[in-house]
């Protein structure tokens, strides 16, 4: 019959409710699911009438894989039609699974939701906890079955060891290896939060961007690297040592006795950068700039942002200036535009900035403005360095 449910649909419907996590959650909470019944579109008079060899074949084929031909499945519930033409003809009104053995072993499930009940109650007697977790989120607790037991390991080493202080690679934690904790950090992260005591957690950290995971429970990371020169000698800690690169926690803690820092967006310039007497330039960081609000020291220190004159350049210094108010703006003004017209670039439309931006002076917020009329841009690497010098002398 045309459009009429066959077993394979029957099989896929009950797969469908399998994987939603229904089954578990009204086990678990004692809620009657069963009876479970499959809608399906039955045949009219006209149709009975019109596809009569059709139908025949469609109820033969129904009957063939339901509980009829003596194996656990669905049941078949028919409804008597009297036919003008055809008679009394027994046609399927319900099909049904009675009962959820019937349809666990159906759809070869029976293994798995043992397995399933096993590991929750083992969870559930360590960690009461979980109990609303599983009811909560079946699904989630159902995609991670097969390595349940790895998670609750890692959990309990992470109960004897709070904020352990070092890689995900140094955890020595019966089979189970850093990959694991690395693909499955996600999942590992509601449990913590679920068993782990409060004071284990930095409840600052939210998400798991920027190694959220390991900022939030204790773990070192691959933290992001500062480039910087120092643009006096009297700096320097060896007299080799000018250009140098740290991890932002190392340059957080090395106070650095400098009057004035220079900020670059481009790194070419933070190389060609002028000797500055008690002032060293850190390059190369973009929007990363953020990573700066970590470096308490800064604070101290008189600091200029140069980048590029274009709506980009200028978001760039709002955005450092939500952590440092008094930073200052080096060679981004009218006045430089002016003087390299001929030197200036059209930004892209697409790629322009089009944000509101908090942080801008009122002449910065109208330059701001008017390179969103006139698409101009004017690179830093496109400025001659004899006028660098100049600027960066009054400094």
């Amino acid at each position: 019959m045309k459009d009429g449910i066959t077993p394979k649909e029957i099989q896929k419907k009950a797969l469908k409710l399998w994987n939603s996590g229904r089954v578990l959650h009204s086990f678990l909470e004692k809620e009657t699911l069963f009876p479970w019944e499959i809608k399906f579109r039955k045949p009219n008079a006209q149709e009975q009438l019109d596809h009569f060899p059709e139908i025949r074949q469609w109820i033969i084929a129904l009957k063939k894989h339901s509980k009829e031909s003596g194996i656990v499945s669905y049941a078949i519930e028919y409804k008597i039609s009297k036919h003008r033409l055809l008679g009394e003809q027994q046609i399927p009104a319900r099909i049904l699974f009675e009962n959820q053995k019937d349809f666990l072993h159906s759809i070869c499930k029976l293994t798995e939701f043992d397995a399933l009940l096993k590991a929750y109650q083992q969870s559930c007697v360590k960690y009461p906890v979980l109990h609303d977790w599983i009811v909560a989120k079946p699904r989630l607790f159902m995609r991670h079955q097969k390595n349940w037991h790895k998670l609750l390991n890692v959990c309990h080493y992470f109960m004897q060891n709070p904020r352990p202080n070092c890689y995900i690679r140094e955890l020595e934690i019966t089979s189970i290896d850093s990959k694991f904790i690395e693909k499955n950090t996600a999942i590992l992260s509601e449990l913590f939060e679920l068993i782990l005591p409060s004071e284990s957690i930095n409840q600052s950290i939210d998400g798991l961007k920027k190694h959220g995971f390991e900022r939030r429970f204790g773990l070192k990371y691959d933290e992001p690297v500062i480039r910087l020169r120092l643009l006096d000698k009297s700096l320097q800690p060896s007299p080799v040592l000018s250009d140098l690169s740290l991890p932002l926690s190392q340059l957080s803690n090395w106070d650095v006795n400098c009057w004035r820092v220079f900020i670059t967006e481009n790194k070419i310039n933070g190389l060609a950068f002028p000797d500055v007497q008690d002032s060293l330039v850190i390059f190369g960081l973009g929007y990363g700039v953020d990573s700066l609000a970590k470096i308490p020291w800064l604070s101290n220190c008189e600091i200029y942002y140069w980048g590029d004159i274009d709506t980009h350049g200028l978001s760039i210094l709002s955005r450092l200036r939500r952590y440092f108010p008094k930073a200052k703006a080096l060679m981004m003004d009218k006045e430089t535009l002016q003087q390299h017209q001929s030197l200036c670039v059209e930004e892209p439309l697409k790629a322009r900035c089009n944000n509101q931006l908090n942080y801008l002076s009122k002449d910065e917020q109208a330059l701001y403005v008017d390179l969103q009329r006139s698409n101009q841009r004017l690179e830093q690497e496109r400025i001659p360095m004899s006028y660098i010098e100049s600027r960066v002398k009054y400094c």
